[in-house]
Formats: structure tokens, sequence, C-alpha cells
């Protein structure tokens, strides 16, 4: 299990870089309906900093109601005693993923907060998803 402090410093950068809410009209009322949720994590290296994209996706089975993709990006800045080699023999989106890291957790947790305000916006309860990697 990799241990982040050890390779990045202590400031890192995300943004919001994605949100779409889209309604769907549609005739399948009576149809019953699969809630899905799908994330993703990419990431690249730029110089000294490691980029990553978590985007989580929320639609419905047959397609229903309204689909939603919230992306957040996150920008981290390798440490100096961090050479190219070590960099570059890491799998960093897998990484990510399966050791437990402030860095997703932040992000995935606002991305969750987002879809609960989206989905509020209509009347009825908020969507609250997972504030973790959702593996389909």
């Amino acid at each position: 299990m990799l241990n982040f402090k050890d390779y990045f410093i202590d400031e890192y950068q995300f943004t919001l870089k994605k949100v779409t809410y889209t309604w769907i009209e549609t005739n399948n009322h009576g149809d019953e309906l699969n809630l899905n949720i799908s994330d993703g994590v990419i990431s690249s290296i730029q110089g000294r900093t490691l980029n990553v994209t978590f985007e989580r996706k929320v639609f419905f089975k047959p397609e229903a109601l309204y689909s939603i993709e919230v992306a957040f990006a996150i920008m981290l800045t390798f440490k100096e005693t961090i050479n190219e080699e070590e960099i570059n023999k890491v799998n960093w989106c897998q990484e990510l993923i399966e050791t437990d890291n402030p860095y997703l957790r932040n992000i995935i947790s606002r991305a969750s907060n987002v879809i609960s305000m989206l989905t509020s916006s209509y009347g009825q309860q908020p969507l609250i998803t997972p504030p973790n990697i959702v593996q389909s």
C-alpha cells in the first residue's frame, strides 16, 4: 500500500470540472427503474504534477427521470526527492482507488454533495450517493 505523504507535498489544488444534469421525459411510468452509479478515475503526469480526474455518473435503467455527471480534478505536486523513475513506476489510478487517501475522499464527498443538491431541486428527497468509490 502506497503512502501518499511520501510522494506529494502537503498542499494540493482541486476544482469542479463538469456538472451535467439532464431531465429525461419518458413514458416509462409503470416500469421498474434501476438506479445506477458509475465512477471513473483517470490520471496523467505533467512535469512534476499528477493530474487526477474523478467522475461520477448517476442514471436510471431504463432511461428515465434524469441523468447526472459530476467531475472534479485534483492537481498533486510531487516532492523534489521523488525522481521520474519512481513517479512512472506507480499505477496512480489503481493506487488512488485502492488506498484510502484524503485526495479522493475530498472530491468524492463534494461530488456527492453536488448530486444531492441537484436531485433535491425537483422537490423530492435528495439522492445521497456514497462518499467513496463505487465499483461497478
